[in-house]
């Protein structure tokens, strides 16, 4: 099992390290992919880490599983890349796992038609403020429709294959629904045990 996690500037830090972690820890070869010009980036919070590769290297490969972090400015970094919007696309149509939290499912997949016919999907329902960037929850109404769960902190749509989430108190969850579509129920449930959720 191969999953791609793409990440930017401003990706959030506990959001893709969960993820990394998590899915690394379920025996899933993780690639971290960059839509920068450089391996190197710094996160949302400060913390910097060194991807597998650029996202331009990997654009033509398969993956099981596509799982997107939010953040501040991330989300928008990684929405900004037609690379990834042709990856994800292509991944989708072919019946990969697509998972993102945060700002990512409103502002990368639902442009994409990733979400489309999706019953029920979620993102942050909170308002959002940094310095220059401000999203309120109904934003989120408005870009994900009539499907946005703000209650529920991990929707997982089994029959499109996509997983969404809310925040990074929610990335843990999120990441281990992940682990559920991809390597089974006994695998997560293992995992789960053992970092006590």
């Amino acid at each position: 099992m191969r999953a791609l996690v793409p990440v930017a500037t401003g990706s959030e830090d506990i959001e893709f390290v969960a993820v990394v972690d998590i899915l690394s820890r379920a025996q899933v070869d993780v690639v971290t992919a960059t839509v920068e010009s450089t391996c190197t980036v710094q996160l949302m919070k400060g913390v910097t880490i060194h991807a597998s590769c650029r996202l331009d290297a990997v654009a033509d490969e398969t993956f099981d599983a596509v799982i997107l972090p939010g953040g501040v400015p991330g989300a928008m970094r990684l929405a900004e890349s037609p690379n990834l919007r042709k990856l994800l696309i292509r991944h989708h149509k072919q019946g990969a796992l697509i998972g993102a939290i945060c700002l990512a499912p409103a502002l990368v997949l639902k442009p994409a038609g990733i979400l489309d016919g999706s019953p029920r999907v979620t993102g942050n329902p909170r308002p959002i403020a940094t310095p220059g960037e401000s999203f309120a929850a109904d934003a989120f109404t408005s870009l994900l429709g009539s499907a946005f769960d703000a209650d529920s902190r991990v929707c997982v749509d089994e029959e499109h294959r996509i997983i969404t989430s809310q925040a990074p108190g929610t990335a843990i969850e999120f990441a281990l629904a992940v682990v559920r579509m991809l390597r089974g129920e006994q695998v997560a449930d293992e995992i789960a045990s053992y970092i006590l959720v």
